[in-house]
């Protein structure tokens, strides 16, 4: 991650590009009325080989980044990409229902972490990190977990579940931000924008 040099030039009055076509993060940007613009990049997202989940959602939203701004000059764009991970192996979205199945099988009735890579670029000024929270899943029977898989929502969803939506009625408790867990880690990407000076021209805020 770059460090935040004093002196940034006052950024043009043009929205965020949001680099990602996933409903959750769009929701986050509405609910903070940050003014944006969606464009979707095409990358291979497919794990390096032994590649660690942290590394793998950092590697993903940087790439992301950098292919929208580069056809973007002078923009800011904003990347994410989240993934789940328990005893270090990665679970991302279930390719079937019993790949759903063995996700929920493996988390329930314990902790795991979601790791959710972020990057905020323009041109070549770029700043990234990684968030982590800890979720901890109630004990589910398989009858539980097929019922739920029913429902479809676990089938576009990173770990098989969405806190925001059924799968909250399975959360135990979660150490870390929620909204990490939703697929932007809001606390620290506001505290990012603030830095740099960005909610003034995007939300007329006094300083």
């Amino acid at each position: 991650m770059t460090e935040t040099q004093p002196g940034l030039p006052a950024m043009p009055q043009q929205p965020l590009i949001l680099a990602s076509s996933s409903p959750r993060r769009r929701h986050w940007l509405e609910a903070m009325r940050i003014p944006f613009e969606i464009q979707v990049p095409e990358v291979d997202e497919t794990p390096l080989l032994d590649e660690e989940p942290g590394d793998l959602v950092l590697r993903l939203a940087e790439l992301k980044a950098e292919v929208v701004a580069r056809r973007n000059p002078d923009r800011w764009v904003m990347a994410a990409d989240t993934t789940v991970a328990v005893d270090h192996h990665t679970l991302n979205k279930p390719v079937d229902v019993e790949d759903a199945v063995r996700m929920l099988t493996l988390i329930q009735d314990r902790a795991h972490q979601v790791h959710t890579g972020f990057c905020l670029q323009r041109n070549d000024d770029t700043h990234s990190f990684v968030d982590t929270a800890q979720v901890v899943f109630r004990p589910l029977t398989e009858a539980q977990i097929r019922w739920y898989i029913a429902t479809r929502e676990p089938m576009d969803k990173a770990g098989s579940y969405a806190i925001q939506g059924i799968g909250a009625l399975f959360i135990e408790g979660v150490e870390g931000s929620f909204s990490t867990v939703m697929g932007l880690p809001v606390e620290r990407m506001g505290d990012l924008f603030l830095q740099l000076g960005l909610l003034w021209p995007w939300m007329g805020l006094p300083r």
